[in-house]
């Protein structure tokens, strides 16, 4: 299963990513709303944060919104009611509410635009596990 990668060794801290990934899914350049986020860790060090697909989220949702398919988690909008249930659940506080619904990391379809944008290798989408 191919999942991100966060190598912090790499990350300049442009903020690309965030840019890119809030452009493809929100229609709108706001880091705010992507699906990964960059953490300023001190003075020189970035972090990217992103989801691992872990699926630790999905017993949370009392509405079954959340399912995993071919190693991917998602959360479905309409059965979504914004609890935010997933949200507290999340280890890597990567999932977010964005107009009262649960959203995060899809993978886009398998050719994630962040990694695809990212110059530094900072975000690489990698085979894990066996």
């Amino acid at each position: 299963m191919k999942i991100l990668v966060s190598y912090p060794e790499n990350c300049t801290g442009c903020r690309f990513c965030e840019m890119v990934c809030s452009l493809a899914k929100e229609n709108m350049v706001n880091p705010k709303k992507a699906r990964l986020r960059i953490e300023r860790k001190n003075v020189i060090n970035d972090v990217p944060v992103v989801c691992t697909q872990c699926g630790e989220c999905i017993d949370t949702c009392p509405q079954e919104a959340i399912s995993k398919d071919n190693g991917v988690v998602k959360i479905d909008p309409d059965s979504c009611v914004g609890c935010g249930a997933c949200v507290e659940a999340c280890q890597f506080n990567v999932i977010t509410m964005i107009n009262d619904v649960a959203v995060k990391c899809d993978l886009c379809n398998g050719e994630p635009l962040c990694v695809k944008y990212c110059s530094q290798g900072g975000v690489k989408f990698e085979e894990v596990g066996a």
